[in-house]
């Protein structure tokens, strides 16, 4: 569907069609990919016939036309320095040098004038090829800031972005998006964690070539987010062979003591208000990471390699539980230790210098071991003995990562025409081994009184919860095509991808896969039980006969799930007039979820996403750009929605007689005496997929319009103002609401003593939706309901996020550079979007949240959202002090998140729709005499006030070795990140209520000596 015409999109037709009324030098549209830059330019008419753009690392070389307006441009270039030189027929010309970065379009300006590029630092003049939102940052800036070595820690430089729940395991907040809702690529492969859509592969940093943030205004090359894209470039060996090595510490004695985290003040529990809660104080946390590289020409200025390794070891220690909990005994302390190995491996092959060929190979591989001993609050003892311990991998520390094999072509087949083809998959297998777990021995449970005298029901498996399941796999296989051809002014573009994605044996199920329950009863009568009858025990051998019985439990939502996505996309940059650049692209994506039998139980065919933006060069000599855009953006369902939307979970007793019991508490001489009984048919077998989903539904989708510019003021200055306005028009959730379905059968006069009734099913909310439901229990005969908004009950989905951005930076010149972001922002609504953050453990349900279910749950939802910050200045930078020093620092000042009250909705107590705190109600002495209380209208978190800051030192009697200090949270404020929102349920208070959560990390030193050597 096109997007309707909006006021703000007249206002934008107009600024863009005053271009036409002024001439000067036409600036060439760009083609660019996802994993390389563009160089253009512009010389006087007849001055040159080309230009040769020559690789300074590799010597790869391009060739481009200059044409008879003297414009020229060339594309998908690696990311990387060039040199450009002027040829006019046989003769060269002038020279300069300039650094191609990924997904932007680079000026080459030869003659009078600042060069547009200095190759050590950032261009002072404004790109003119595109009106996407966010930044980008070089290998050599991420060095130069005192931020982590995480790609995460990147995404917190770019403007428009939040981190996430603290109770998350990934993923950040994009332009008001849910932590969900974002796209990560590698090198134009797809890295976004196939389960959850919560964060992406990580590599080792110093792979990174380059990073860019898109936060909005992006083209039709990109689509499944509603949030933002991260898109990492990385490095490739050169023909200079160069070695490096690095080595850091984050000591536990650098680091200041973790707030204790405390009760508040309910004025209700004496006992607890006010009073500690959890100790922190001796928490330890200790990180050291090894790095090493080596890369060069395997044959000079064809093929080249870069390999990097990195192993970081984390060490934490310290107090797991409450001071109340009843557990401090076994696993009031814990220990854990995360070794997390990453390799890059990068060929590049020149086969020649308009064909090229990559490979690229990534392993991210993170283990952790936790190990569980007693803790004694009041001697602040630590127990000796290891009480129990896990071994993870990919587990619920680290849930993203694995291993990825990637293949890239490119091949200029003229100067007009190019083609980008890749080829990739990636693995996960998650690992979950509780140390003395044995999954074959099933657990036992036996009373006193249900205990044959003389037998063994001393059972061998000591666990009793549910376990992951240990060797579940996520698996992406992804291709992808573009093509870029140049057409006189315009230049057009298009593409197709398709992943296909598997996530295997995902959940969990009873350890040991069993329980035994050892019963007895009158053996001559036949008893009830849950799901079926139990007969008469009399004859069926001599404990039968006594009574004696077990019960075999078998529960698992161990299954697989499948998904895949498809899309296609043209765009035509045209360049109108002299001065304005308009691209016009349209995307379709397509999108489906299958259950376990690899049945699809959601599919999107056609979703329709125009995208539309504008450059205006206002003053034509790219000093001055005003942009804007305007697009549609659609987002997938992750595979873990399968698991409990559409898979069959199992939950069945089987019942027997038994003779006897082994070593490990097993029954022995068993006969089955029932069939496996389930009350909820939940027998293993995927729900219809026929009904568990709403027929003909809607994608996630958003709709957004920027409107800016950026202005080059001199050579040491640059600032810009750009407004954001996103809205989204749909989502996808679950409900689970069978009132609607029972009262229409009773309104249509339907049987339905044979239904199974009704679950949960996906829709779109506040929407009219139709579903098939088997009234008539038969799997065949499906009655179509259709319910509209008011049937159900529930507003229209909202979540809109506005924003203006400010910034002023100084591009790196006389040795320093700076940038300074604010943002002032709002994000409201009635949801967040796939997640839902405002549960104490952020609900890991990803787009299958409670949201949704009823509809009083959605009483006073709409307000600003977890994701808000009203204000956010965000600064950083580096000043070389002399050739051998170099101080950086990074500051972040940011609102608090505002705070919402949930507790009983008083309307629901004592039905079957009541989720106790899930309401926003509260205040009351007792559950049911809650009031209302809107969303985020308690007032917000204290502001973020986080300063980093770093200083190198390169020694001249050393070449290449580098020293340096980083400190993090100078000002050691650890600021609540999160809190208890949880009021009641019922009708109890909730002691917990307004306790922090989460903090801000305390101040910390990280040591590092780094040597590079070129020879």
């Amino acid at each position: 569907m096109m997007l309707r015409k909006t006021v703000l999109v007249n206002a934008l037709s107009l600024a863009f069609g005053t271009a036409a009324l002024t001439m000067a030098v036409v600036q060439p549209a760009m083609a660019q990919s996802n994993a390389s830059g563009t160089v253009y330019g512009r010389v006087a008419p007849g001055s040159a016939t080309a230009v040769v753009l020559k690789n300074l690392d590799t010597n790869q070389t391009r060739t481009t036309a200059v044409d008879a307006s003297g414009a020229f441009s060339a594309t998908s270039l690696p990311v990387g320095r060039y040199s450009a030189t002027l040829m006019n027929g046989a003769t060269t010309g002038a020279t300069t040098n300039l650094e191609v970065l990924v997904g932007q379009g680079v000026e080459a300006v030869f003659g009078g004038g600042v060069q547009t590029v200095q190759v050590s630092g950032r261009r002072s003049r404004i790109d003119m090829t595109s009106a996407n939102n966010g930044a980008t940052f070089t290998a050599r800036e991420l060095d130069k800031l005192p931020i982590a070595r995480s790609v995460e820690a990147i995404v917190q430089l770019a403007p428009n972005t939040t981190r996430g729940d603290p109770t998350y395991s990934a993923g950040a907040s994009i332009g008001g998006g849910g932590a969900s809702e974002n796209a990560y690529y590698i090198n134009g492969f797809p890295v976004t964690n196939p389960l959850s859509q919560l964060g992406g592969f990580e590599l080792p940093f110093g792979a990174i070539a380059q990073a860019q943030v898109l936060t909005g205004g992006y083209g039709a090359e990109f689509g499944r987010s509603v949030g933002g894209v991260v898109n990492i470039t990385t490095k490739s060996g050169t023909n200079t062979w160069e070695v490096g090595g690095l080595i850091s510490t984050t000591p536990k004695d650098w680091r200041a003591h973790y707030k204790d985290m405390y009760y508040s003040n309910t004025g209700v529990f004496p006992a607890t208000d006010g009073t500690l809660r959890i100790r922190r104080e001796n928490n330890t946390r200790e990180q050291t990471q090894y790095s090493a590289y080596v890369g060069g020409p395997l044959i000079k200025d064809t093929l080249f390699g870069f390999v990097a390794l990195e192993q970081t070891e984390d060490e934490v220690s310290g107090v797991y539980n409450g001071r109340t909990a009843l557990t401090n005994a076994s696993n009031g302390w814990r220990d854990y230790q995360t070794t997390t190995q990453r390799y890059y491996i990068k060929l590049d092959w020149n086969i020649t210098d308009n064909h090229r060929l990559e490979y690229t190979g990534i392993g991210d591989l993170p283990k952790t071991n936790t190990q569980y001993r007693s803790y004694d609050y009041v001697t602040r003892a630590v127990g000796s003995k290891v009480n129990s311990s896990t071994h993870e991998e990919y587990g619920p520390f680290n849930p993203n990562g694995g291993q990825a094999n990637i293949l890239r072509y490119v091949g200029n087949i003229t100067d007009d025409l190019t083609v980008n083809a890749l080829y990739g998959k990636s693995r996960a297998r998650h690992i979950y081994t509780p140390a003395g777990y044995d999954p074959t021995i099933a657990q036992v449970t036996a009373s006193p009184e249900n205990q044959v005298a003389g037998l063994n029901y001393t059972g061998g498996q000591p666990f009793s919860t549910n376990q992951p399941y240990n060797g579940a796999q996520d698996n992406v296989i992804s291709k992808r095509l573009d093509l870029e051809y140049k057409l006189g002014s315009h230049k057009l573009r298009a593409g197709l991808d398709n992943n296909s994605m598997s996530s295997l044996n995902a959940g969990d199920a009873l350890a040991g896969g069993a329980l035994w329950t050892y019963l007895k009863t009158d053996p001559s009568k036949p008893l009830a039980v849950a799901g079926g009858t139990v007969p008469a025990l009399a004859g069926r051998g001599a404990l039968a006969s006594q009574g004696y019985y077990v019960s075999k439990t078998l529960t698992s939502t161990v299954s697989n799930a499948y998904a895949g996505q498809d899309a296609q996309y043209i765009e035509d940059q045209w360049q109108i007039t002299p001065k304005l650049l308009v691209t016009g692209g349209i995307r379709r994506e397509g999108f489906y979820n299958a259950n376990q039998d690899g049945t699809k139980y959601i599919e999107m065919k056609n979703q329709i996403a125009p995208r539309l933006s504008a450059v205006w060069d206002a003053n034509g000599d790219n000093s001055m750009k005003v942009f804007g855009s305007a697009g549609r953006y659609t987002l997938q369902m992750p595979t873990v929605i399968a698991l409990r939307g559409a898979n069959g979970s199992l939950n069945t007793t089987q019942y027997f007689t038994y003779t006897g019991t082994d070593s490990h508490g097993a029954p022995t001489g068993i006969t089955a005496i029932t069939n496996p009984l389930s009350a909820n048919n939940e027998l293993g077998q995927a729900k219809d997929p026929k009904t568990v989903a709403a027929l003909d539904m809607k994608p996630s989708y958003q709709d957004e319009i920027t409107l800016g510019f950026e202005k080059a003021y001199s050579p040491s200055l640059n600032f810009g103002v750009k407004a954001t306005y996103r809205t989204l028009k749909s989502t996808i959730d679950d409900f689970c609401d069978a009132r609607v379905f029972e009262k229409y059968a009773a309104q249509h006069n339907i049987d339905t003593s044979n239904w199974g009734g009704f679950s949960c099913a996906s829709f779109n909310p506040g929407e009219a939706n139709d579903f098939l439901v088997d009234y008539a229990g038969t799997g065949k005969n499906y009655t179509r309901v259709h319910l509209s908004k008011e049937d159900l009950g529930f507003d229209k989905a909202k979540r809109t996020y506005a924003a203006l951005d400010f910034f002023a930076e100084h591009p790196f010149r006389d040795g320093w550079y700076g940038k300074v972001n604010y943002t002032l922002g709002r994000s409201k609504g009635n949801t967040e979007g796939q997640t839902l953050s405002d549960t104490t453990n952020a609900q890991p349900d990803v787009a299958a949240t409670q949201t949704w279910d009823y509809k009083e749950l959605m009483q006073y939802s709409d307000g600003l959202l977890p994701n808000d910050r009203r204000h956010q200045i965000k600064a950083f930078g580096f000043y070389e002090v002399t050739p051998q020093i170099t101080v950086g620092g990074f500051l972040t000042l940011a609102s608090g998140r505002p705070r919402s009250c949930s507790g009983t909705n008083p309307t629901t107590i004592g039905t079957d729709y009541n989720y106790n705190s899930a309401s926003h109600y509260c205040f009351g002495v007792t559950g049911d005499k809650n009031v209302p209380s809107p969303r985020g209208t308690v007032g917000r978190l204290p502001w973020e006030k986080t300063l980093d800051l770093n200083a190198a030192w390169r020694p001249t009697f050393l070449p290449g070795l580098s020293l340096k200090v980083d400190v993090y949270n100078v000002l050691n404020d650890q600021t609540a990140q999160k809190v208890v929102e949880r009021y009641n349920t019922n009708n109890a208070r909730y002691a917990l209520y307004e306790s922090v959560l989460a903090y801000t990390a305390p101040r910390a030193f990280k040591f590092t000596a780094e040597f590079n050597k070129k020879f």
